[in-house]
């Protein structure tokens, strides 16, 4: 069944997202390893996996929910693609002994080898003195399937990863989105592992698509500026979209990607957290405009907010952690103000930040847990805004929430 690429707002009714249920990769990392792939801690498999299914089972009773493992395996049953990716990863990591043996492995079997992990093998001093077990090491930010791909319009970018610990991932999702045969796109706008330029990143926690024509992009730790100017001119060169909203946000652990203060929830509605989009020290932004060619015109402004006002959409921020900041700076780290629109007002983000879910009420949105969508004893009304709350106080701790795990591939019209 075809795979369409059809991405032109944040909120449009859902129609395909990619999703990777957390597998034996969470389990295959120590407490001296966590830091190499950014995670602050360890996690554990079987709370994270069932917190996930929740995500998984709402989003499968709106949309067509696609496993990024499925996606993989079916683009290592060509044997060129299989021999280009095991060679792109064991050059990446050093270790060509590996390249015949997973390039004889079954497309299953290989699929997850490269997500969970590969051992090594002790051919040398070096590699026997190693204190790691695997030649690849595991994914375990897999399960964050937004960041390293981006899906905008008819067209696909693939992240420049700002640490090297996340560029296997680019790689894979590569394959998938370049050799899939189910997958129906214009092509991509930018392909960032064929970028050479360790100053140029772009991940996808920082890009929004507002509307057809409009763009809003973070300027953060993992998405550089020479990324964001290199994005644009891409973008503006070859689709509809001619107006860029630039964030400017601190370059710090708790604001990885704009995603985490900023996301949008319903057409005149945002969650915000107050302290960098309202308040008085909030985030400069900046509107590029490409007319034609690769220059823009630009104009700086207080905030998103007033940004996006000017260009005629006026948002109403709802505030991740109430109208209390000690609540407000406990939420955002939890992830409160990531969720994630399945349509206009529908929106499914953790339960566990009871006073942004309380902001949410208090705006108007009908409370609905995970848990009973999933059983069948609440449905999602067709009209109407909503929240369902997910458990998450284990997948949090990863560094991301409901938007984070997500990667829409298309969306109906607003």
């Amino acid at each position: 069944m075809t795979i369409r690429i059809d991405m032109n707002s944040e909120i449009g009714p859902l129609q395909t997202v990619v999703v990777h249920t957390p597998g034996q990769e969470i389990e295959n990392m120590t407490p001296e390893t966590a830091a190499e792939v950014l995670y602050d801690d360890i996690l554990n498999l079987n709370l994270a996996g069932s917190e996930h299914r929740q995500l998984k089972g709402v989003l499968s009773t709106v949309a067509r929910t696609v496993e990024l493992r499925d996606l993989l395996t079916g683009v290592l049953g060509q044997e060129r693609i299989r021999q280009t990716l095991v060679k792109a990863l064991c050059d990446l990591y050093d270790c060509p002994e590996l390249i015949d043996e997973l390039q004889a492995m079954a497309p299953e079997a290989l699929s997850s080898r490269l997500i969970e992990g590969t051992p090594k093998k002790p051919i040398s001093l070096e590699k026997y003195l190693d204190p790691s077990r695997y030649a690849i090491p595991p994914l375990p930010n897999t399960f964050f399937t937004r960041d390293a791909t981006m899906c905008l319009n008819r067209r696909v970018i693939i992240g420049s990863m700002a640490y090297k610990a996340r560029v296997a991932e680019a790689l894979l999702l590569k394959a998938v989105f370049k050799y899939h045969p189910d997958i129906d796109s214009e092509g991509f706008y930018f392909d960032g592992t064929d970028n050479k330029d360790a100053e140029l990143t772009i991940e996808g926690g920082d890009l929004l698509v507002i509307r057809e024509d409009l763009v809003v992009i973070g300027y953060s730790e993992r998405t550089s500026v020479s990324g964001i100017d290199r994005i644009m001119r891409a973008i503006a060169s070859q689709g509809p979209v001619r107006n860029f909203v630039v964030v400017e946000i601190p370059k710090t652990r708790a604001t990885i990607h704009l995603d985490m203060i900023f996301t949008m929830v319903d057409r005149d509605k945002c969650v915000v957290f107050p302290p960098l989009i309202t308040g008085r020290q909030r985030c400069r932004a900046f509107h590029c405009r490409f007319e034609n060619g690769a220059q823009a015109t630009i104009s700086e402004y207080d905030g998103v907010l007033e940004a996006l006002s000017a260009l005629g959409l006026d948002l109403k921020p709802i505030n991740c952690g109430g109208d209390d900041d000690f609540n407000q700076e406990r939420e955002q780290w939890a992830s409160g103000a990531n969720f994630f629109a399945f349509g206009p007002g529908q929106i499914i983000g953790y339960g566990h930040n009871q006073y942004t879910v309380a902001a949410l009420d208090q705006a108007g949105f009908d409370v609905v847990s995970a848990v009973d969508i999933i059983a069948g004893s609440k449905r999602l009304a067709s009209d109407g805004p909503v929240v369902v709350t997910m458990d998450g106080a284990e997948l949090s701790r990863g560094g991301g929430g409901c938007r984070c795990m997500t990667m829409p591939l298309a969306r109906g019209a607003v």
